[in-house]
């Protein structure tokens, strides 16, 4: 086994699953969550010796995890934007059950819209704080800069994040 082998077993190897759970959280879809894995792997490969010298390598590891995420879910909103069906149809009896599923997964879809429109750092650190429940000083590794940082991009991530969830195109944009 190589250097670059161990290093990587050695800093992936014990948060795997989290990696996972990161960037499932984030997508909310299986498909997806395995292809921004993917990326995230290819990153920390070619990047293995500057995370390996990071203050926080499995900080920083998380941190690449939801950039990944992020980047995949602003590709696909992008795309959806574009190929958006308009459906008039009406619900008669049981469809009523899987309207509200799709409904609710819609309100997700439109959610994590809304979370990609943040600025980047502000969209990692809400992220990593919502979904890791990581804490400010971590989040501050992870992005490379101080806690206090990182507690202001995280509250001014909720607060833009609570802008755009209240503006009057929010409710109209998972009703259509």
């Amino acid at each position: 086994m190589s250097k670059a082998e161990e290093v990587y077993s050695a800093l992936i190897g014990p948060i795997e699953r989290k990696m996972m759970r990161t960037v499932t959280r984030i997508l909310q879809d299986p498909d997806d969550a395995a292809d921004a894995f993917q990326e995230a792997l290819a990153y920390i490969w070619k990047n293995l010796k500057q995370i390996h010298r990071h203050a926080n390598p499995q900080a920083y590891i998380l941190r690449i995890c939801a950039s990944a995420a992020l980047d995949l879910l602003r590709k696909r909103m992008r795309i959806e934007k574009r190929e958006r069906p308009i459906d008039d149809s009406p619900l008669h009896g049981t469809e009523v059950l899987v309207s509200t599923k799709i409904h609710e997964r819609e309100t997700v879809r439109a959610i994590q819209g809304r979370i990609a429109d943040l600025p980047k750092q502000q969209a990692e650190a809400v992220l990593l704080r919502a979904f890791e429940e990581q804490s400010f000083e971590s989040i501050g590794r992870a992005l490379g800069c101080s806690e206090a940082t990182a507690r202001s991009h995280v509250s001014k991530g909720l607060a833009r994040l609570r802008t755009l969830l209240s503006a009057p195109e929010w409710g109209k944009e998972i009703n259509q």
